[in-house]
């Protein structure tokens, strides 16, 4: 990679909190892959800075352009408990309603897919396989909604390594950091996103989940590519509706061919 697209990874910006935000102790880590971040490097418990709430002109945008806007934000879940997770977008992909043959609105409006026709944030979440979840939030536009692929971990981090250690045989291997959240099912079940008790949710008013902004991801660090597992999409398969950070190790599946265009 070239001297330039080197400094351009370090020169992400960190978004301004919002007014009236408040101190809260967390168990955090230290970004390994933005510059900039308020936690320990140890993962002790600091006091860092949380944001207000993301509110509906954030979300009130096209499917592919809210897309990009969400990486760099951070996705924040607290637990009955009152203990908050947290982890930075770092891949998301877009599914554009009607016209698009990958998205689960593209035959109309259904019970299931209800969450994509409503206001512009509005989590949607649903099962697969019978056991996992994955979770969208709505756009701008009949049935668009975007899907959160990947984050990396920011607060929480001890919750997340029980939730994605449950059910694997040797739990004497631990897991790596950066896999607890890099797939859409991984991140759901480490922050504990449940289709009964997130889908449908206005994030712009939620307090069990919602947007923080946190941090601005360049143009030209944001690799462009097509979505993954939608082979029954048929002319749609290829379009270029996947975006992730250029460079962050927690997202979940890397276009080297795309990245080209980085060199």
């Amino acid at each position: 990679m070239s001297s330039r697209k080197r400094k351009c990874r370090d020169d992400v910006k960190v978004g301004k909190s919002l007014p009236n935000s408040s101190d809260v102790i967390v168990n955090t880590v230290k970004s390994k892959y933005f510059k900039t971040d308020n936690a320990s490097s140890s993962g002790d418990a600091k006091t860092v800075k949380t944001s207000e709430k993301l509110g509906l002109s954030f979300y009130d945008k096209q499917c592919d352009v809210l897309a990009k806007h969400l990486l760099g934000k951070t996705l924040v879940r607290t637990l009955d408990s009152g203990e908050r997770l947290s982890g930075v977008i770092v891949e998301t992909e877009a599914y554009l309603g009607r016209v698009d043959k990958a998205a689960h609105s593209y035959k109309g409006k259904t019970e299931k897919n209800e969450a994509m026709f409503m206001d512009p944030g509005t989590a949607y979440v649903y099962n697969i396989y019978g056991m996992y979840c994955c979770m969208n939030i709505s756009s701008k536009g009949e049935g668009c909604a975007v899907l959160i692929r990947s984050l990396e971990p920011k607060e929480g981090i001890d919750i997340m390594e029980k939730e994605r250690s449950k059910g694997k045989k040797d739990q004497t291997k631990k897991l790596k950091h950066k896999d607890f959240c890099n797939g859409p099912s991984k991140l759901c079940q480490s922050l504990h996103i449940t289709k009964n008790a997130i889908n449908k949710l206005d994030m712009t008013s939620s307090d069990k989940i919602w947007l923080e902004d946190n941090k601005t991801i360049n143009d030209d660090m944001i690799v462009v590519s097509k979505r993954i597992n939608i082979n029954y999409a048929e002319d749609w398969v290829d379009k270029p509706l996947r975006f992730y950070v250029l460079g962050n190790q927690c997202v979940s599946v890397k276009d080297k061919e795309a990245e080209k265009a980085f060199e």
